[in-house]
């Protein structure tokens, strides 16, 4: 089968509706048309054109399955349909930046919020930060000096942190903290930052270059599940571990 061929057997959603059904358990016609909300007709004609793609197939007792070929591609499917609901996000962003095996786990995507406007995402964060209580972890090419005071209380509050930043701007991003906070901060830099990702037990947050290659904070987006926040932690520890230029305070 070619991919062009593949997409359009996805391309229906009465299609999507009996594969996704089918994923979860094996089902008899009566029961899929009933927990599909398709009409017979309709479910023998989908299921005929999804047998013959080899998606699905039918035992001796009249139960429909997915095929091993069916589960990997039902497999992939919510990664696309998130790809689809943030197309906007994605034609606005360059996601080069983002580790090859963490472009096919989108769907932790799923309930994160756009946030609009620098100002907005200021204050958003702000508040985030004071409901920290276990770790904090940047990989960012800028960092706030009002945030320093937070950070040192934060750290006396047992939080640990970890930071990394471009390795031109390590100076002057880190100049403003005390020794005792730096002493405090795992802090790595790397040649250049091209993703932010900021990540803690309170949410995850994302920011990628637009247009202009430039980091784009007037456009980010923000979780709070652990599935958002895990795929963050994923992104901030390829760059921690593979880029290991130790920083000393």
């Amino acid at each position: 089968m070619k991919s062009h061929e593949l997409f359009s057997e996805l391309s229906s959603e009465s299609r999507l509706a009996i594969l996704k059904a089918l994923e979860k358990e094996p089902l008899k016609f009566t029961r899929l048309t009933t927990i599909t909300d398709t009409t017979s007709p309709e479910a023998a004609r989908q299921l005929n054109r999804l047998f013959k793609s080899s998606l699905i197939c039918k035992d001796i007792e009249g139960y429909y399955s997915l095929t091993s070929f069916g589960k990997l591609v039902v497999s992939s499917i919510p990664n696309l349909e998130i790809i689809a609901q943030r197309s906007d996000f994605f034609l606005r962003h360059d996601t080069s930046s983002i580790p090859p095996q963490l472009l096919k786990e989108f769907d932790a995507f799923e309930g994160v919020e756009a946030v609009k406007g620098v100002f907005e995402l200021v204050n958003k964060t702000t508040q985030l930060f004071e409901e920290i209580h276990e770790y904090a972890w940047y990989l960012t090419d800028s960092f706030p000096h009002y945030f320093i005071p937070r950070i040192e209380k934060k750290i006396n509050e047992g939080v640990s942190f970890r930071v990394i930043y471009p390795e031109n701007l390590g100076e002057s991003l880190m100049s403003g903290f005390p020794e005792r906070v730096l002493k405090s901060i795992d802090a790595r830099s790397i040649d250049e930052v091209k993703i932010v990702i900021n990540v803690s037990d309170r949410f995850g947050l994302l920011a990628l270059p637009g247009p202009d290659g430039k980091i784009d904070r007037d456009d980010v987006l923000i979780g709070y599940d652990n599935r958002f926040k895990d795929w963050c932690k994923k992104v901030f520890e390829y760059y921690f571990k593979v880029h290991r230029t130790l920083v000393s305070p």
